[in-house]
């Protein structure tokens, strides 16, 4: 229970951290570049909705919800209280779901990775806005951990894929910037 509980609480975490950026966000940020290949601001947060919508659908074998308003923050708290309500609902976490591009695989890993997608996000929105970007070194080396294991599978990595192919980092640079290095950003975009 205690390892569920921790997963439970880095996507909570991540979840919350970026709520508070996007409650910073003025309208002059919605259309900024991001990291994330040709998205603003404004559809990363778009991005982050629906996904989240998607990944409690998952886990929760419902049918994907949509989006609660069309502002994105009152969207993301709505999608977010949704899935955290979701995830920990008994027996979630152990439930088989089918995911797209990792195949068949148990809740708590689904909920791993919406948490990684979201931690690195908010590296992404805190970039595109120019903001510090560092990310507390737990959450960032727990989805280290987590975003190693995933699949090389085309529908996974590259072009049309969640992420993009993995920079180079050294091996010696922080953890935050490995992990974003991982998932296809360079650690010192725009540069």
């Amino acid at each position: 229970m205690g390892e569920h509980m921790d997963l439970l609480d880095l996507n909570r975490s991540a979840l919350d951290l970026n709520l508070k950026l996007m409650a910073d966000l003025e309208e002059a940020h919605l259309d900024m570049a991001t990291p994330c290949g040709g998205w603003t601001v404004y559809e990363l947060l778009r991005h982050q909705v629906e996904s989240t919508l998607s990944f409690a659908a998952m886990v929760g074998g419902t049918a994907v919800g949509t989006a609660a308003s069309d502002d994105m923050l009152i969207a993301y708290r709505a999608a977010t209280d949704a899935a955290t309500e979701v995830f920990r609902a008994n027996g979630a976490l152990e439930r088989r779901v089918d995911f797209t591009g990792f195949g068949r695989l148990p809740g708590k890993d689904a909920v791993a990775a919406h948490f990684v997608d979201n931690l690195v996000h908010a590296w992404d929105l805190c970039r595109a806005i120019g903001i510090d970007s560092t990310l507390d070194t737990g959450l960032a080396t727990a989805a280290y951990r987590m975003a190693r294991h995933y699949p090389t599978t085309p529908n996974v990595r590259g072009p049309g894929g969640a992420f993009a192919m993995p920079v180079d980092v050294p091996e010696d640079a922080p953890i935050a910037d490995r992990l974003v290095g991982l998932l296809g950003r360079s650690p010192n975009w725009p540069a």
